[in-house]
């Protein structure tokens, strides 16, 4: 496994951060199937998640994501998220109602 990169901001030649996240060296992908979630084991070292996604899909962090009906008690998975702390997680969830294709970049 290549090491991780941590999540900074490229630097411009006042040393002050500017643009996006310097670019991944440990990116996974999952081809989603309807309604079946899939469990990601996060990274040794990993703090930080980015997702992009071709389509909708909920993500849930150390449990089980569901496509979530009514849900008024705090345990909704998350829709579409972008940017993630990811310190102390084990492993992320994810699941659509579709058949999306998933990728995390993982920084440390």
């Amino acid at each position: 496994m290549a090491a991780l990169k941590k999540l900074i901001l490229t630097l411009d030649a006042n040393g002050s951060e500017v643009g996006g996240p310097t670019v991944p060296t440990f990116v996974m992908s999952n081809l989603l199937a309807a309604s079946v979630a899939e469990s990601i084991a996060v990274p040794a070292g990993a703090k930080f998640v980015l997702f992009s996604a071709t389509g909708d899909f909920y993500a849930k962090y150390d449990g089980t994501a569901t496509v979530p009906g009514d849900s008024t008690d705090g345990t909704s998975s998350e829709l579409n998220p972008v940017t993630r702390d990811i310190s102390g997680v084990t492993t992320i969830s994810i699941i659509s109602a579709a058949t999306p294709i998933v990728t995390m970049a993982f920084y440390s």
